[in-house]
């Protein structure tokens, strides 16, 4: 091997070495950073008051640990007293109930009221929902107009989260 290739395969050895021990110095110079993620938890509850055939007062509460965006469904329908089967006749608002809701409209109106009934059917809370409290009143009260004869009106109130942070 001439002297010119030795001269040559030394320098890019020494290159090389030279590069190598400058990375090991930085990534031990460096500080290790350590991700740690927690696991927020959104659970929604519906709260509400029975009194005899009048359901009142009905809630969402975010039983969670994270704040949450909420949104209800509200399904009213017959069901047999018997063997607790859904009817397929359907209750009809102010002849089989009578129900006060306090929701705003797409017009505004009730706008003092932060759930808005949407499209889809749901009704929104238009804001985040702390851990542990709960929104406004959504129904102010429903009740039965007259008793029926072998079925039951059933209100039945669902509530479905979305953790609202991180955005």
């Amino acid at each position: 091997m001439s002297k010119r290739k030795r001269i040559i395969a030394l320098l890019v050895g020494g290159i090389f070495l030279a590069g190598t021990v400058g990375t090991l110095a930085w990534l031990s110079a460096t500080g290790v950073l350590v991700n740690q993620f927690g696991i927020g938890s959104v659970t929604p509850s519906v709260q509400e008051t029975l009194n005899g055939n009048v359901k009142s007062n009905v809630k969402a509460e975010n039983t969670g640990t994270a704040p949450a965006y909420i949104r209800a469904a509200v399904d009213i329908y017959w069901q047999d007293a018997t063997s607790g089967a859904r009817l397929w006749e359907e209750p009809q608002a102010d002849k089989d109930y009578v129900i006060a809701w306090s929701v705003a409209d797409a017009l505004g109106a009730n706008s003092a009221s932060s759930w808005v009934k949407a499209s889809d059917g749901f009704y929104y809370w238009t804001s985040p929902v702390a851990p542990n409290t709960k929104t406004d009143v959504l129904i102010t009260s429903v009740r039965e107009l007259k008793a029926t004869e072998g079925r039951n009106l059933v209100v039945d109130v669902s509530t479905q989260a979305v953790q609202s942070t991180p955005d």
